[in-house]
Protein backbone atom coordinates (compact mmCIF):
# COMPACT_ATOMS: atom_id res chain seq x y z
CA UNK A 1 0.00 0.00 0.00
CA UNK A 2 1.13 3.27 -0.75
CA UNK A 3 0.02 6.89 0.01
CA UNK A 4 0.34 10.47 -0.63
CA UNK A 5 -1.04 13.53 1.63
CA UNK A 6 -0.36 16.81 2.82
CA UNK A 7 -2.87 16.44 5.41
CA UNK A 8 -1.72 16.37 9.27
CA UNK A 9 -4.65 14.21 9.64
CA UNK A 10 -5.52 12.68 6.58
CA UNK A 11 -8.20 10.02 8.09
CA UNK A 12 -10.14 12.51 9.25
CA UNK A 13 -9.45 15.99 7.37
CA UNK A 14 -12.42 17.84 8.63
CA UNK A 15 -10.77 17.99 11.97
CA UNK A 16 -12.34 16.13 15.18
CA UNK A 17 -16.15 16.96 15.73
CA UNK A 18 -15.15 19.25 18.20
CA UNK A 19 -12.36 21.74 18.15
CA UNK A 20 -11.54 24.98 20.00
CA UNK A 21 -12.09 27.12 16.93
CA UNK A 22 -15.06 29.13 16.59
CA UNK A 23 -16.14 28.37 12.60
CA UNK A 24 -14.54 25.65 9.82
CA UNK A 25 -14.09 27.27 6.65
CA UNK A 26 -16.71 25.38 3.77
CA UNK A 27 -14.85 22.93 1.83
CA UNK A 28 -15.19 21.57 -1.23
CA UNK A 29 -14.47 17.37 -1.54
CA UNK A 30 -13.71 15.94 -4.84
CA UNK A 31 -13.08 11.95 -5.31
CA UNK A 32 -11.32 9.84 -7.94
CA UNK A 33 -11.37 6.21 -7.61
CA UNK A 34 -8.83 4.03 -10.21
CA UNK A 35 -10.26 0.46 -10.69
CA UNK A 36 -8.19 -2.68 -11.64
CA UNK A 37 -10.98 -5.05 -13.41
CA UNK A 38 -13.58 -3.24 -11.23
CA UNK A 39 -11.69 -3.90 -7.85
CA UNK A 40 -10.37 -0.22 -6.48
CA UNK A 41 -6.72 0.10 -7.00
CA UNK A 42 -6.25 3.56 -5.98
CA UNK A 43 -8.15 6.71 -4.95
CA UNK A 44 -7.84 10.28 -4.48
CA UNK A 45 -9.18 12.95 -2.50
CA UNK A 46 -9.10 16.35 -3.15
CA UNK A 47 -10.12 19.44 -0.70
CA UNK A 48 -10.33 22.89 -1.06
CA UNK A 49 -11.26 26.34 0.43
CA UNK A 50 -14.79 27.34 -0.43
CA UNK A 51 -14.39 31.88 -0.56
CA UNK A 52 -17.77 33.36 1.38
CA UNK A 53 -19.62 35.58 -1.00
CA UNK A 54 -16.89 35.99 -4.04
CA UNK A 55 -14.83 34.20 -6.19
CA UNK A 56 -11.02 33.55 -6.40
CA UNK A 57 -8.99 33.66 -8.86
CA UNK A 58 -5.86 31.38 -8.82
CA UNK A 59 -2.82 30.62 -10.64
CA UNK A 60 -0.44 27.25 -10.36
CA UNK A 61 1.89 29.53 -8.08
CA UNK A 62 -1.55 30.45 -5.46
CA UNK A 63 -3.09 27.68 -5.78
CA UNK A 64 -3.59 25.77 -2.00
CA UNK A 65 -5.17 22.26 -1.73
CA UNK A 66 -5.61 19.51 0.48
CA UNK A 67 -4.84 16.37 -1.15
CA UNK A 68 -5.18 12.65 0.13
CA UNK A 69 -4.64 9.42 -2.03
CA UNK A 70 -4.13 5.60 -1.40
CA UNK A 71 -2.84 2.85 -3.80
CA UNK A 72 -2.73 -0.98 -3.87
CA UNK A 73 0.80 -2.47 -4.68
CA UNK A 74 -1.39 -6.14 -5.26
CA UNK A 75 -4.58 -7.27 -4.83
CA UNK A 76 -5.01 -7.88 -1.78
CA UNK A 77 -4.55 -4.41 -0.24
CA UNK A 78 -7.80 -3.68 -2.59
CA UNK A 79 -10.33 -3.99 0.33
CA UNK A 80 -8.43 -1.42 1.97
CA UNK A 81 -8.64 1.17 -0.73
CA UNK A 82 -12.08 0.91 -0.71
CA UNK A 83 -12.75 1.24 3.07
CA UNK A 84 -10.31 4.64 3.54
CA UNK A 85 -12.53 5.74 -0.01
CA UNK A 86 -15.82 4.98 2.31
CA UNK A 87 -14.56 6.46 5.38
CA UNK A 88 -14.22 9.61 3.72
CA UNK A 89 -16.86 9.83 2.38
CA UNK A 90 -18.85 9.41 5.09
CA UNK A 91 -17.14 12.83 6.78
CA UNK A 92 -17.24 14.25 3.46
CA UNK A 93 -21.25 13.84 2.88
CA UNK A 94 -21.47 15.56 6.23
CA UNK A 95 -19.46 18.10 6.65
CA UNK A 96 -17.91 19.01 3.52
CA UNK A 97 -20.20 21.84 1.74
CA UNK A 98 -20.15 20.69 -2.06
CA UNK A 99 -19.05 16.53 -2.53
CA UNK A 100 -17.99 16.53 -6.07
CA UNK A 101 -17.11 13.44 -8.91
CA UNK A 102 -17.52 12.77 -12.13
CA UNK A 103 -19.54 10.08 -13.68
CA UNK A 104 -19.49 9.04 -9.87
CA UNK A 105 -22.22 7.17 -9.67
CA UNK A 106 -20.34 4.52 -12.36
CA UNK A 107 -17.52 4.51 -9.70
CA UNK A 108 -19.91 4.12 -6.74
CA UNK A 109 -21.55 1.06 -8.93
CA UNK A 110 -18.18 -1.03 -9.58
CA UNK A 111 -17.60 -0.61 -5.76
CA UNK A 112 -20.87 -1.90 -4.88
CA UNK A 113 -20.32 -4.66 -7.39
CA UNK A 114 -16.87 -5.66 -6.90
CA UNK A 115 -18.66 -6.14 -2.85
CA UNK A 116 -16.39 -3.72 -1.34
CA UNK A 117 -19.58 -1.19 -0.66
CA UNK A 118 -19.82 0.24 2.88
CA UNK A 119 -22.05 2.53 4.63
CA UNK A 120 -20.11 5.74 2.68
CA UNK A 121 -20.70 3.91 -0.80
CA UNK A 122 -24.37 2.59 -0.46
CA UNK A 123 -25.77 5.61 0.75
CA UNK A 124 -23.99 7.82 -1.83
CA UNK A 125 -25.11 5.34 -4.61
CA UNK A 126 -28.53 5.70 -3.63
CA UNK A 127 -29.00 9.34 -4.33
CA UNK A 128 -26.52 10.58 -6.32
CA UNK A 129 -25.98 13.22 -8.02
CA UNK A 130 -29.05 13.97 -5.72
CA UNK A 131 -31.02 17.44 -7.85
CA UNK A 132 -30.97 19.11 -4.27
CA UNK A 133 -29.19 19.60 -1.25
CA UNK A 134 -30.58 17.61 1.91
CA UNK A 135 -30.36 19.84 5.40
CA UNK A 136 -27.14 19.20 6.88
CA UNK A 137 -25.50 17.08 3.89
CA UNK A 138 -23.02 18.16 1.65
CA UNK A 139 -24.21 18.75 -1.69
CA UNK A 140 -23.65 16.95 -4.41
CA UNK A 141 -21.91 17.75 -8.07
CA UNK A 142 -21.26 15.50 -10.59
CA UNK A 143 -18.90 17.13 -13.14
CA UNK A 144 -20.16 14.84 -16.19
CA UNK A 145 -22.63 16.56 -18.49
CA UNK A 146 -24.05 15.88 -22.07
CA UNK A 147 -25.81 12.77 -23.58
CA UNK A 148 -23.37 10.96 -23.71
CA UNK A 149 -21.43 12.90 -20.80
CA UNK A 150 -18.06 14.37 -21.88
CA UNK A 151 -15.06 12.79 -20.61
CA UNK A 152 -12.96 14.24 -17.74
CA UNK A 153 -10.20 15.68 -19.91
CA UNK A 154 -12.54 17.18 -22.39
CA UNK A 155 -14.61 18.65 -19.80
CA UNK A 156 -11.35 20.37 -18.41
CA UNK A 157 -10.09 21.21 -21.67
CA UNK A 158 -13.28 23.37 -21.63
CA UNK A 159 -12.34 25.79 -18.78
CA UNK A 160 -8.77 25.78 -19.71
CA UNK A 161 -7.24 23.09 -17.13
CA UNK A 162 -4.74 21.14 -19.16
CA UNK A 163 -2.42 17.75 -18.50
CA UNK A 164 -4.49 15.42 -17.92
CA UNK A 165 -4.19 11.97 -19.47
CA UNK A 166 -6.97 11.53 -22.57
CA UNK A 167 -8.56 8.99 -20.78
CA UNK A 168 -11.71 7.43 -21.81
CA UNK A 169 -14.38 7.34 -19.00
CA UNK A 170 -14.43 4.85 -16.76
CA UNK A 171 -10.32 5.21 -16.64
CA UNK A 172 -9.06 1.86 -18.42
CA UNK A 173 -8.14 -0.87 -15.96
CA UNK A 174 -5.22 0.39 -13.53
CA UNK A 175 -2.63 -2.83 -12.80
CA UNK A 176 -1.58 -3.37 -9.08
CA UNK A 177 2.16 -3.53 -9.08
CA UNK A 178 4.77 -1.63 -6.96
CA UNK A 179 6.68 0.05 -9.79
CA UNK A 180 3.91 1.36 -11.09
CA UNK A 181 2.33 2.85 -8.06
CA UNK A 182 3.83 6.29 -7.74
CA UNK A 183 2.56 6.78 -11.42
CA UNK A 184 -0.80 5.43 -10.10
CA UNK A 185 -0.76 8.10 -7.34
CA UNK A 186 0.23 11.09 -9.53
CA UNK A 187 -3.18 9.52 -11.71
CA UNK A 188 -5.59 9.62 -9.35
CA UNK A 189 -4.45 13.24 -7.81
CA UNK A 190 -4.72 15.05 -10.91
CA UNK A 191 -7.97 13.31 -11.84
CA UNK A 192 -9.80 14.34 -8.69
CA UNK A 193 -8.11 18.19 -8.68
CA UNK A 194 -9.13 18.52 -12.38
CA UNK A 195 -12.47 17.32 -10.63
CA UNK A 196 -12.47 19.74 -7.48
CA UNK A 197 -11.71 22.58 -9.68
CA UNK A 198 -14.32 22.07 -12.08
CA UNK A 199 -16.95 21.78 -9.73
CA UNK A 200 -15.64 25.12 -7.82
CA UNK A 201 -15.92 26.71 -11.24
CA UNK A 202 -19.20 25.74 -11.76
CA UNK A 203 -19.98 27.13 -8.14
CA UNK A 204 -18.91 30.46 -8.72
CA UNK A 205 -16.46 30.22 -6.16
CA UNK A 206 -12.81 30.09 -8.17
CA UNK A 207 -11.62 31.13 -11.41
CA UNK A 208 -8.15 31.34 -13.96
CA UNK A 209 -6.97 31.66 -16.71
CA UNK A 210 -5.45 28.11 -17.61
CA UNK A 211 -3.95 25.62 -14.97
CA UNK A 212 -2.01 22.55 -15.94
CA UNK A 213 -3.35 20.06 -13.76
CA UNK A 214 0.12 17.63 -13.99
CA UNK A 215 2.61 20.45 -12.84
CA UNK A 216 0.67 21.81 -10.08
CA UNK A 217 0.07 18.06 -8.69
CA UNK A 218 3.51 17.52 -9.28
CA UNK A 219 4.79 20.55 -7.22
CA UNK A 220 2.76 19.53 -4.55
CA UNK A 221 2.99 15.87 -4.37
CA UNK A 222 6.75 15.63 -5.71
CA UNK A 223 8.64 14.03 -2.77
CA UNK A 224 5.50 11.37 -2.41
CA UNK A 225 4.43 10.09 -5.95
CA UNK A 226 7.90 9.77 -7.18
CA UNK A 227 9.24 6.61 -8.07
CA UNK A 228 11.74 6.32 -5.23
CA UNK A 229 8.94 7.24 -3.07
CA UNK A 230 9.16 5.04 0.63
CA UNK A 231 6.11 2.94 0.18
CA UNK A 232 4.48 4.72 4.01
CA UNK A 233 5.02 8.94 3.10
CA UNK A 234 8.05 10.75 5.77
CA UNK A 235 6.38 13.02 8.48
CA UNK A 236 7.92 15.57 6.39
CA UNK A 237 5.08 16.74 4.06
CA UNK A 238 4.65 19.04 0.60
CA UNK A 239 4.27 22.27 1.53
CA UNK A 240 3.84 24.50 -2.06
CA UNK A 241 0.33 23.87 -2.46
CA UNK A 242 -0.61 22.58 0.90
CA UNK A 243 -3.84 23.97 2.96
CA UNK A 244 -2.42 26.14 5.55
CA UNK A 245 -1.94 24.32 9.06
CA UNK A 246 -4.74 24.95 11.71
CA UNK A 247 -3.63 26.05 15.34
CA UNK A 248 -2.82 22.91 16.56
CA UNK A 249 0.16 22.75 14.67
CA UNK A 250 -1.36 19.83 12.44
CA UNK A 251 -2.38 20.14 8.63
CA UNK A 252 -6.05 20.16 8.66
CA UNK A 253 -8.21 20.60 5.32
CA UNK A 254 -11.47 21.78 7.42
CA UNK A 255 -9.32 24.52 9.60
CA UNK A 256 -7.32 27.49 8.49
CA UNK A 257 -5.03 29.81 10.13
CA UNK A 258 -6.20 31.82 12.71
Amino acid sequence: MREATNLGWADTPFGAERRPFAERTPLLAAFAVLCDAAVPAAMGAVYLRLPRGRTVTVTEATLRFGFHAVAAEEPAEAPTVAARLDALLVQARRQAAILAGHRFASDLARLAAAGESTRGVTALAAVWPGPTAQPGLARLHDTAHGHPPAALHEVCAAVHLHGLPTDPDPVPAVPMASAGTPQTLQRVLVRALGIALVAARSSGCYQWDKLDLDTVVEAAAWDQTAATSVTTPSAQRSSRHAVPAGRDGQMSAAEGGR
